[in-house]
């Protein structure tokens, strides 16, 4: 997968990873950021604007026979914001779509627990800028 979370620095307790359920058969890239899913399972992103709930730690092989996968909570990350995105020094940040990328979110993306973190730096249009995430 392109534009992988690039880890710059695990905060808390080594990034407080937390374990999710991840269906089997699914391979998923060490960096990829991760949808929430009832009950306590994660899948790669799927949209714009989804509750998340980290970036895998680790690389998950499809067919592996492995059903959970150790999530990243808490770190600083450069992270792509989508074509056509942006970010502001301080603003809260989102997923902006399936293809790993991030991009400023609002006020209702904060209220209903789609924000991811806050931007560290202000950039545009598929540049790479440092966001600390913390789920």
């Amino acid at each position: 997968m392109a534009n992988e979370a690039i880890i710059v620095e695990l905060l808390g307790n080594q990034g407080d990873p937390i374990s999710y359920t991840v269906a089997e058969a699914t391979t998923i890239e060490k960096g990829t950021l991760l949808e929430l899913e009832d009950p306590r399972t994660c899948k790669k992103v799927s949209g714009a604007g989804v509750v998340l709930a980290g970036i895998a730690a680790a690389e998950k092989v499809g067919g592996d026979g492995s059903t959970t996968l150790a999530v990243y909570t808490n770190f600083i990350a450069e992270m792509k914001i989508s074509a056509g995105g942006t970010t502001v020094l301080g603003s809260g940040v989102r997923s902006a779509g399936a293809d790993n990328t991030v991009t400023v979110a609002t006020t209702l993306d904060n209220e209903t627990g789609k924000s991811m973190g806050r931007s560290l730096e202000t950039g545009g249009n598929a540049e790479l800028v440092s966001v600390k995430v913390q789920l």
